[in-house]
């Protein structure tokens, strides 16, 4: 097994660290948290939007999270068998990502009522995979990320219900 130095295990761990402040701001419709991990522009192949281009990050959040997920009541982005690996200032990540989202009917947002089960939700699970590039200040950034989608379960016109809420 070869051993991995105080650095590797270091830049692992930050890599790491990235992905979950992606998904915390997807989960807490904190746009600049998102946009602060990637660069400016990146690329982005999202296989369920249709999207394979090169872009910003603000217009990632426009013309995608920042029209259906402010729909939700509530998203879960959970993620799952990190593979990280580096090789200089060049980094890659694999991970199962599990993406939960959920309408409450009732549009009652008491927080008695997110208790009960939502009857409305779609939850995907896909792979997803980043390339970060280090930053001159140590920093990891991803400058492309591909999404796809394994499987979904639920009803599939929650992204659309949860994008008319949205453009309400």
């Amino acid at each position: 097994m070869q051993q991995l130095s105080l650095q590797t295990l270091s830049d692992r761990a930050l890599i790491s660290d990235q992905l979950y402040r992606y998904a915390k701001g997807l989960d807490t419709r904190n746009w600049d948290l998102v946009a602060s991990v990637l660069t400016d522009p990146f690329h982005l192949h999202a296989e369920m939007l249709d999207i394979d281009c090169t872009l910003s990050p603000q217009e990632y959040i426009e013309m995608a999270p920042g029209k259906f997920l402010p729909g939700f009541e509530a998203t879960a982005h959970l993620n799952t068998n990190q593979l990280i690996t580096i090789d200089g200032d060049q980094a890659h990540i694999e991970t199962r990502m599990y993406a939960c989202h959920y309408i409450n009917p009732q549009d009652n947002t008491q927080t008695e009522q997110l208790s009960a089960p939502a009857s409305i939700h779609c939850n995907m699970q896909m792979t997803w995979e980043g390339w970060l590039t280090r930053q001159p200040d140590g920093d990891w950034l991803f400058h492309k990320v591909h999404m796809g989608v394994a499987a979904s379960e639920g009803d599939m016109s929650a992204m659309q219900i949860a994008r008319s809420r949205v453009e309400d």
